[in-house]
């Protein structure tokens, strides 16, 4: 089951985080950045495949998607 959790920043903003295996620290992890406009959930197609091959998704809501904090100033580029 994945573990949501709020990560909280400097300057008060919070990033909104995922974590397949929050105890897997025996497995491979991987790291999703999520494509735009979507929000970091690890994508649940593949997760069958991940848990045979022994994976752990870890991602995040990035800055003003899902529930993470947007920081002001900052361009849809940016995160390129």
């Amino acid at each position: 089951m994945t573990r949501e959790f709020d990560v909280e920043l400097p300057g008060g903003r919070v990033l909104h985080a995922y974590d397949t295996h929050p105890d897997g620290h025996d497995r491979s992890t991987v790291l999703w950045h999520h494509g735009t406009p979507n929000i970091g959930t690890p994508p649940e197609p593949l997760a069958e495949d991940a848990e045979r091959l022994g994976l752990r998704w870890v991602s995040y809501d990035r800055p003003g998607y899902g529930g993470s904090t947007p920081v002001l100033d900052r361009a849809v580029g940016s995160a390129a």
